[in-house]
């Protein structure tokens, strides 16, 4: 059953995808954005800040991303499984896929060759290589393309090799070496700095001039290639830290900078001249222009990017999931330390994110939400690489949730290895006024050490003050609980330590609640102990002889549901699980468990391993639910099973047993946030209708309201029915669903929407034809039923009927002459609709 499970499910990134992990690229009319997301290409709206398309498709991450040459509407994507795909982006579909047999990792194309491209690609030895790739005569919707060697051991990032105008020439840098290929002559030229290294080069779009961005922060042009004297070498330096990007206008007027200085550096081209956008909150890495030179997108590492005008006015932000950037994080076994968090209250994802900061991201909508500031210190810089110290930043290392949210519990140590660490227990009480958290109590030194764990009790229902209960490295757990701090000056409550508890001068390793909080577990070395959390009374002790001396124990759950009387706990060797009622052994495996966790709607659990090979299961059963072997290639550092929202019964059949109450997300060492899908990720219903209503509310233009009224399937409405209902609704409802920023001035729509508020003429006489039409069949009928004694009342009725009839006659007469004037008068509105241009708002005045 495991093994048919693990075949059918698959890993996803359904939230969270790095926005900055290549360079993004503008829409010709500068509209959209187009940015590589993992294994999707997001295209970005500038002006509203939303995700209008997702281009779907690729079966790896995507390498890269560029709009085609000739067609302004379509867009190529490089991918790592071995394709590169054509698309129609603002329709997102799927137009052509090529196949070059290899990885692919940088794209680039030209706007001289229409039926090729070129791309770096991995050879059979190891060395990448640039080469060309041709679709010339290639028919079908995927075909094979052969790839021809265009030069030789390049780097694989876009951002080391560039082309020069008019394709004259092709920059590469790897290291020390700058390499120049001529295109008409094939001769190669290379530049070595021995002592500096090149980080990213630019070619000028109109000038045979190269700019490469160095180590020590000097950006370096180069002159004179295409003439036979000495290349002529100018310097710009502004930058201390190594050049992030370079790129040039597209005019090619400026040279623009960015780099680890969070400063957007404008250099004017040929002069030393320059202006600065200062303070961008994080290091940037990539920084592009629009083509028309209006707008330019700077990525940062922390995965923002921001749109800044000419005039250095940030303008639109997109941001995704905050990622840890500093290196004594990324450099440490898990850049994630407070692990995956759930907000009781918000019902969103809290992490770490900026230095300093807990983030709060809605994996739902896949948006983020806001960072809250726990250490209160400004972003300083690294160093140089070759200065000494390194700046060593105050970071987050446990954060905790009570059960509803009201409280939030953080952890925040600083260790330089030269002073004391600096250790803070911090608790924040979340204000409903303001939406926020405000910090309550601040706790110097909690414990002589790093502190291992931090949990809230959960209350079944009982009022009882908040309790928390914190686990350090100096043998100790300490229990806090909210008292009364009221004076004669305020009303207040804060935190203090209530009762310590200790264990044979053991580390503290992890603590853990049961489901309704009458038990505290504690790890002790290979102990488990289980307190009374009131009276802090120690009920028994598991010990666990079958681990070897230095195997402690890492991390302790107790089960949720039917299986809450099982106490499941991790070492390195071993996983094992108790029985609370019988406080015995249940069953053990060997297992080196690195990541556990606990779905708080059913009795799973899962168990990532340190080869990253996934094992759900319960308590109850040694036998495993679901295995996945190799979940990813990198280590899983943490996971949570995060509660679903507003599925619907159809949409849960799809799911597998064990996820559907809860999905499981798990976090990469890379910083990716995945899950398991049991198919291959299709369009909902929910999906299809939010899609239907997003697109509701894009601006309308002339063509697609006229297809709205001559839509197929759609019963008309005769022009000459008189109007039902308030006069002016159809028009008050147009006009509050089309969005306020391309509506015309009220002027112009007051005379319009006045007129729509009145009954024409013709409607009107039309009504009085119709009343004495109605009149003279109610005076045909009563005759018809009179007595026929009479007859003067025969030939009186005989002479209403035919005086009915002719009227009849003349009314049909006048509804067919009306008919076609009506028509007549629709091919003339048509003819004048398809006239005039979208960005002409005359036409509102005939809508309403």
């Amino acid at each position: 059953m495991a093994a048919s499970m693990e075949e059918e499910m698959s890993i996803v990134q359904k939230a969270g995808a790095n926005l900055v992990s290549e360079r993004p690229v503008f829409s010709p009319d500068s509209r959209y954005l187009l940015c590589c997301c993992g294994h999707v290409v997001k295209v970005l709206s500038v002006a509203s800040g939303e995700c209008v398309r997702e281009l779907t498709g690729h079966k790896d991450f995507i390498t890269g991303v560029k709009i085609s040459p000739h067609n302004q509407f379509q867009a190529f994507s490089s991918s790592r499984d071995k394709t590169v795909k054509v698309w129609d982006y603002p329709d997102g579909k799927l137009l052509k896929t090529f196949s070059l047999g290899s990885p692919v990792h940088a794209l680039y194309l030209l706007k001289e060759e229409e039926d090729a491209g070129y791309a770096v690609i991995r050879g059979k030895d190891g060395i990448f290589n640039l080469v060309r790739f041709s679709w010339a005569n290639k028919k079908g919707h995927t075909c094979k393309v052969q790839t021809t060697e265009v030069l030789r051991s390049v780097s694989r990032h876009e951002k080391h090799l560039a082309f020069g105008p008019e394709g004259s020439f092709t920059a590469s840098v790897t290291r020390n070496k700058l390499t120049v290929l001529f295109t008409k002559d094939g001769k190669v030229k290379e530049y070595e700095r021995p002592r500096n290294e090149f980080q990213c080069v630019a070619c000028h779009p109109t000038d045979a001039c190269i700019a490469t961005g160095m180590q020590d922060g000097k950006i370096f042009l180069w002159r004179g290639l295409l003439q036979d004297k000495e290349v002529v070498r100018t310097i710009y330096h502004w930058h201390t830290l190594p050049v992030g990007d370079l790129t040039f206008s597209p005019e090619g007027t400026h040279l623009l900078s960015v780099g680890q200085e969070c400063v957007l550096v404008l250099w004017q081209y040929n002069t030393e001249k320059k202006d600065f956008l200062p303070r961008m909150g994080a290091p940037l890495c990539y920084v592009t222009s629009s083509p028309d030179g209006s707008l330019l997108a700077v990525s940062q590492v922390e995965n923002v990017v921001q749109i800044v005008t000419r005039s250095n006015k940030v303008v639109q932000v997109f941001q995704g999931l905050t990622r840890v950037h500093i290196p004594q994080l990324i450099q440490s076994t898990n850049p994630v330390p407070t692990g995956l968090l759930r907000d009781p209250r918000s019902h969103t994802l809290v992490m770490n994110g900026r230095p300093g900061h807990l983030q709060w991201y809605n994996i739902h909508t896949d948006r983020h939400l806001y960072n809250l500031d726990i250490v209160w210190q400004n972003f300083v810089s690294s160093r140089r690489p070759w200065e000494a110290p390194a700046v060593i930043y105050t970071e987050i290392e446990r954060a905790a949730f009570d059960q509803q949210g009201d409280w939030l519990a953080t952890l925040e140590r600083r260790a330089d290895g030269m002073m004391a660490e600096e250790i803070k227990l911090k608790f924040w009480r979340f204000n409903k006024e303001n939406q926020s958290f405000e910090l309550n109590t601040t706790v110097d030194c909690p414990h002589q050490g790093k502190v291992n764990a931090l949990i809230f009790q959960p209350h079944s229902g009982a009022d009882l003050p908040p309790t928390a209960v914190s686990a350090g490295h100096d043998g100790k757990f300490k229990i806090w609980t909210l008292i009364d701090d009221t004076d004669i000056y305020r009303e207040n409550v804060c935190w203090t330590c209530d009762s310590v508890g200790m264990y044979r001068d053991h580390a503290a390793q992890d603590a853990a609640f049961s489901e309704d909080g009458s038990l505290l577990a504690v790890a002790f070395g290979q102990s488990l102990t289980i307190w009374d959390p009131y009276t802090i009374d120690l009920k028994t002790t598991f010990c666990h002889t079958f681990c070897t001396e230095k195997d402690s124990i890492r991390q302790v759950l107790f089960g949720q549901g039917s299986c809450s009387h099982y106490l499941v706990t991790a070492t390195s060797s071993h996983l094992s699980v108790w029985n609370l009622l019988s406080c015995s052994l249940l069953w053990t495996v060997s297992c080196e468990c690195s990541v556990m966790v606990a779905d708080p709607l059913s009795d799973h659990m899962a168990v990532f391993s340190s080869t990253s090979d996934l094992t759900v299961f319960k308590p109850s059963s040694p036998d495993p639910v679901y295995t996945h072997n190799k979940v990813v290639s990198t280590s899983v550092v943490a996971a949570i099973f995060f509660p679903k929202q507003d599925q619907r019964v159809e949409e849960q059949k799809d799911e597998a047993t064990w996820q559907k109450q809860s999905q499981l997300h798990f976090m990469t060492y890379d910083q990716d946030l995945l899950t398991l899908q049991k198919s291959a990720p299709q369009q909902t219903r929910k999906d299809i209708v939010e899609m239907a209503l997003f697109e509701q509310n894009l601006p309308p233009t002339p063509f697609s309201m006229y297809l709205s009224q001559v839509r197929p399937g759609q019963k008309e409405v005769s022009s000459h029915l008189v109007q039902q209902g308030t006069p002016g609704s159809t028009a008050v409802q147009q006009m509050l669903q089309t969005p306020a920023h391309v509506l015309p001035p009220v002027s112009t729509l007051c005379q319009s929407f006045l007129q729509t508020l009145l009954i024409s003429k013709s409607s009107t006489e039309r009504q009085d034809v119709e009343e004495m039409e109605s009149e003279s069949d109610v005076e045909d009928n009563g005759n018809q039923s009179g007595t026929s004694d009479s007859e003067m009342e025969e030939d009186a009725s005989t002479s209403k009927q035919s005086t009915g009839q002719s009227e009849k006659d003349l009314l049909s007469h006048d509804q067919t002459s009306h008919q076609l004037d009506s028509e007549r008068t629709h091919i003339e509105e048509t003819e004048t609709l398809s006239n005039v241009k979208t960005s002409d708002l005359s036409w509102m005045k005939r809508i309403f």
